[in-house]
């Protein structure tokens, strides 16, 4: 699997996080900024990395409210992991986790934490290799699964696109947890809970395509060409759009 270990799965920072960041003790404006950065259609790991340095610089200065920072710096060191080049991956990972944990212990029944958290170990499940993906995949499922009690909707329904995921590429039974209904499931669930998503719509219809339903999966392929929004970052609709085209121009050919 190419990065993340799920594929591309995170989504635009709403308007509440902009707002959020006027109230964030510390340096607001810096962390206004980094929210700019991180909503550029042209986003690139220079962007991401500045927009890491100035969340990090105001949470060494927040002397209250950290949750929100702490939420922005997991998700920023996963979307590094992503943009970065390969012998950086691990690192931005590792951290991303970090700051992840910190938030769980800090809002032990809020979302975010449990969700990064399984976010940035999917991704050092990635860069580590099989092995390392097998230790890791407990844990992940295990956040996933305790994020999507907590708020299913939390991430354009991004626990339900990330456990879809992970059972569509993973080995089946007895060999790993693959499931192809449970996919299903779950990406049909985050389809109906942010239809505006067009990673939502590519992977349901990629998981369809694999239980032999083309019919659908090219409905699917169609919504994602209208979607509006992606699971990374704004510029990152287009990749999928061109997959989405991909996969309708090699169905037209049967």
């Amino acid at each position: 699997m190419n990065a993340p270990a799920y594929g591309k799965i995170l989504a635009t920072f709403p308007l509440i996080f902009l707002l959020a960041a006027l109230a964030l003790a510390g340096d607001p404006g810096g962390v206004a900024e980094a929210d700019r950065l991180l909503n550029s259609p042209a986003l690139n790991a220079h962007e991401a990395r500045q927009a890491l340095a100035l969340y990090e610089e105001s949470l060494t200065t927040a002397v209250s409210e950290r949750e929100p920072l702490l939420a922005r710096l997991a998700r920023v060191c996963f979307i590094l992991g992503d943009l970065a080049e390969e012998a950086q991956r691990q690192e931005y990972y590792d951290k991303g986790r970090s700051y992840a944990q910190m938030l769980v212990a800090a809002q032990p029944a809020g979302v975010a934490g449990h969700y990064w958290l399984a976010l940035n170990l999917a991704g050092l499940a990635d860069v580590g290799g099989m092995l390392q993906g097998r230790k890791l995949l407990p844990d992940i499922l295990a956040e996933l699964e305790l994020a999507l009690k907590l708020d299913e909707t939390f991430d354009q329904a991004g626990a339900h696109r990330v456990l879809g995921r992970i059972f569509y590429e993973a080995p089946r039974r007895p060999l790993s947890v693959g499931d192809l209904q449970k996919s299903l499931d779950h990406l049909t669930a985050a389809v109906r809970l942010a239809p505006q998503n067009s990673t939502n719509h590519l992977y349901l219809a990629q998981t369809l395509l694999k239980t032999g339903d083309p019919d659908e999966a090219r409905q699917q392929l169609e919504q994602t060409l209208k979607a509006t929004q992606h699971a990374i970052h704004p510029g990152g609709l287009a990749d999928d759009q061109a997959a989405a085209r991909r996969l309708l121009a090699e169905l037209g050919g049967k």
